[in-house]
């Protein structure tokens, strides 16, 4: 069953633009993503996700998010964020 994933990271879209790039998950896309959105409040960067289980985020989020965001913000990179996860009854892409 899809995921509704949320999470927050302190972040500026300057930032967020570098990890989206380097990531490439337009061209490339994580197995298991469904739909991505992100906004920004401040400087907190608000991902709110769809993605098709709690571990595909997961591998995700080992395999490239993480290392992305070291690899791509050296020093400024944030602490690693908590997702959160909400079952969802139906969820698909028009």
């Amino acid at each position: 069953m899809a995921v509704f994933m949320e999470m927050e990271m302190q972040v500026t879209p300057d930032q967020y633009d570098a990890v989206d790039a380097a990531l490439d998950p337009k061209g490339n896309p994580p197995d298991g993503l469904i739909a991505h959105t992100a906004r920004f409040d401040g400087e907190t960067l608000k991902v709110l996700d769809i993605w098709e289980s709690p571990e595909a985020f997961g591998a995700f989020a080992e395999s490239r998010l993480g290392p992305g965001i070291a690899e791509t913000l050296g020093d400024d990179a944030p602490p690693p964020p908590e997702p959160t996860f909400t079952e969802l009854h139906n969820a698909y892409t028009a």
